[in-house]
């Protein structure tokens, strides 16, 4: 049997490891995972449900499982903001000759959480008590999430390259279509992963880029750019399931989008089973766009009914990857739209009216100026030919946006603010990728609203790495999209952000999705 133990082991020898070192290690190890690797390669690459354990259920329920008093747990958590290594140093001499299968500890990682009167708390304290300080410590930070290690998917893919001698080219591919375990399956037996899309496995979305007018293609279709969020639905007779963009299922969230997609079988007068890619966004009361805050209220909100009263919402399908039983993602554009026209589709499904093709010379700026005046972000440019690229920023796909500087970027430090809100973070760090790692572009203080600075600072206080003099040094793991007039650089050849404002946090994209020095250097 494969025990935690040893998993453990490994990852406390990953944590001050560069990701090229962590890739060559995890790579080397993975042998003595033997049958067990797949579970190994899942509870790396976190391929769990969501378990809906919070920060403060955490610590409640690790008070009462070893018997602490109440502010003991908090004491140690305040050492570094980090409830793994507060669990350690309660006990860091704890040891034990009992083995948890690693199977057993992923069965617990992916269970739902309810309360310290059912099941799911019993199973928590019965793992933990029979674990070891280091183990227990391991455990806590995957069971919130939150590893701190630097290890995410884009690691363990590198891993499974390595490991199976794969081109990572070829392992991203087949990611689009297979989750990271069942991949290290595939590649275990020597088999080919499937490449075909299924219903209720997520497929990465193509994703659009900034692309100077005089490369937009020829052939195009013109759509206006949303501001909501992303989302990928798949239709199976009754049965809809939403993915948000980091392919988290948020079917609950948007019960009216589900009756609105099932409804499809009665426009086209036979059941329509089906993967569609497009966007939710918020919308007043005459069905013009409302303020994307608003979307934090139906997707974070605990009453679903409520928050559908509160923020009216529309669905707008701009692709489609599959039909029947035909996965049509490598078709042309224009194709896929077949599937998608008001006229002469016999699936009922509908693309939005202003989307439509344009040839090279039509009025590409009228169509941007119509949308800005509705109150849309810009609009996008689609190259007709392409295929529908998952998980690529693709030039095919150009956004135009006004010209106000955007960025995404990570918070890696922060400071708390002054008067009334001295009691949360008010003034962020923010960096960009860079081939070191990450690289400072400034600090930012405006554009969040108190509860955005309330989530910030219950969210950052997990991930602080150090402490200096008022400054809170972070592991990145927080995306903020950005607006600013211009990127300036000192004589040190520094970079910085003049009038920088938070336009949005960023909840559906991952550290691994913002913006490079390169780009920054691009616009200067």
């Amino acid at each position: 049997m494969i025990d935690w133990k040893m998993m453990s082991r490994l990852l406390e020898s990953t944590k001050d490891k560069t990701p090229t070192q962590q890739v060559k290690l995890i790579a080397t190890e993975l042998d003595k995972f033997a049958s067990s690797k797949s579970v190994a390669i899942q509870i790396l690459a976190r391929e769990y449900p969501s378990n809906n354990i919070g920060l403060a259920k955490a610590k409640s329920w690790l008070t009462k499982i070893f018997n602490c008093f109440d502010d003991e747990i908090e004491v140690l958590y305040a050492i570094d903001g980090e409830l793994g290594e507060a669990v350690y140093l309660l006990d860091a001499g704890a040891e034990t000759q009992r083995n948890i299968g690693i199977v057993s500890v992923l069965r617990v990682l992916e269970n739902a959480c309810g309360s310290v009167n059912d099941a799911s708390f019993l199973l928590v304290q019965d793992v933990l008590l029979k674990m070891s300080a280091l183990e227990r410590k391991w455990f806590v930070r995957y069971w919130l999430g939150s590893p701190t290690n630097g290890i995410d998917s884009g690691v363990v893919k590198k891993v499974l390259a390595k490991h199976y001698d794969k081109k990572i080219s070829e392992v991203k591919k087949h990611a689009n279509f297979n989750s990271l375990g069942n991949l290290c399956v595939y590649y275990e037996m020597k088999e080919e992963p499937p490449m075909k899309l299924s219903h209720g496995t997520f497929v990465k979305p193509m994703l659009a880029k900034e692309v100077p007018m005089n490369k937009w293609p020829k052939d195009k279709i013109v759509d206006y750019k949303y501001d909501g969020n992303r989302y990928q639905i798949h239709k199976q007779g009754d049965n809809v399931i939403i993915f948000n963009r980091k392919g988290s299922i948020v079917t609950p969230q948007f019960q009216d989008v589900v009756e609105q997609v099932r409804e499809y079988d009665s426009l086209a007068e036979t059941e329509v089973n089906c993967i569609l890619d497009g966007e939710i966004y918020p919308i007043k009361d005459d069905g013009s766009p409302a303020e994307h805050k608003l979307m934090g209220t139906r997707v974070h909100s605990k009453d679903h009914a409520e928050a559908r009263e509160k923020v009216k919402v529309k669905w707008v399908i701009f692709d489609c990857l599959k039909i029947g039983d035909e996965t049509i993602m490598d078709y042309p554009y224009s194709r896929r739209l077949e599937c998608l026209e008001a006229d002469g589709s016999p699936y009922g499904i509908t693309m939005p009216d202003q989307a439509h093709r344009m040839e090279e010379g039509g009025d590409v700026l009228a169509f941007y100026n119509r949308a800005i005046n509705d109150g849309f972000e810009g609009i996008i440019v689609k190259d007709i030919s392409l295929p529908y690229e998952a998980g690529k920023r693709s030039a095919g796909w150009a956004k135009y946006k006004p010209p106000r500087i955007e960025l995404d970027v990570a918070i890696t430090t922060a400071k708390y603010g002054e008067g009334s809100r001295a009691n949360v973070f008010g003034t962020f760090g923010i960096s960009v990728k860079s081939d070191s790692g990450f690289k400072s572009v400034g600090s930012i203080g405006t554009g969040f609203s108190d509860a955005d600075l309330v989530w910030l600072t219950n969210e950052l206080r997990k991930n602080v790495e150090t402490y200096d003099k008022g400054t809170y040094n972070l592991l990145p793991r927080v995306v903020l999209e950005v607006s600013a007039d211009l990127v300036t650089q000192d004589a040190k050849g520094n970079y910085g952000l003049r009038f920088p404002r938070c336009k949005r946090i960023r909840h559906d994209k991952f550290v691994a999705d913002i913006n490079t020095i390169e780009d920054v250097e691009d616009l200067v």
